[in-house]
């Protein structure tokens, strides 16, 4: 009976330590949080206010999943545009994740740390609001909108258990 004891006792304390078995990467990377602002790919110009993408955009949409494909996502979000819809669609799929939405209205860097801290999130917006998220994160105000022709750019913004931030804008050449 003492060794069956001693036994429930040991495998208690095993499972309770599951942290000492993680390298020091592995525990680093689940303090930090990384967001991925990407801005929608190419639109219509043509069909008002929540134009689907063109097939360029389809295509660049496409390719974001060929981006994505040895690094973790834990999600996907969205504003409720068809165009950021469609652009995220494919890599949600690709990585067997909803579409969460957001309000894009109402959204702040601050509040999208609060809500996903410790996650890597790969957020699909606008060209004026993507900086504005990279900004808020890192307390600057360095990033300027992009401009409306730009579907190259997008911003990486990681963010330690701490709240150190760091953001960069890098751009992105896909191959047709």
């Amino acid at each position: 009976m003492k060794h069956i004891i001693l036994l429930l006792v040991l495998s208690l304390v095993s499972c309770m330590n599951t942290d000492a078995d993680k390298t020091p990467e592995e525990k680093q990377k689940e303090q930090l949080t990384t967001f991925y602002f990407i801005r929608h790919a190419e639109k219509m110009t043509d069909q008002g206010n929540d134009p689907e993408l063109t097939e360029q955009g389809k295509k660049r949409a496409e390719n974001w999943v060929n981006y994505f494909f040895l690094k973790d996502v834990d999600h996907v979000i969205s504003s409720d545009f068809k165009r950021t819809k469609a652009t995220a669609s494919p890599l949600a799929k690709a990585k067997k994740l909803d579409i969460e939405l957001y309000d894009v209205r109402n959204a702040t860097g601050k509040s999208l740390l609060q809500e996903y801290r410790g996650k890597t999130v790969a957020l699909f917006g606008h060209s004026n609001t993507i900086n504005k998220y990279a900004n808020e994160l890192q307390n600057d105000s360095i990033y300027k909108e992009l401009n409306d022709a730009d579907y190259d750019h997008y911003f990486v913004v990681r963010v330690d258990k701490d709240g150190n931030s760091n953001a960069v804008k890098e751009k992105i050449d896909f191959v047709d």
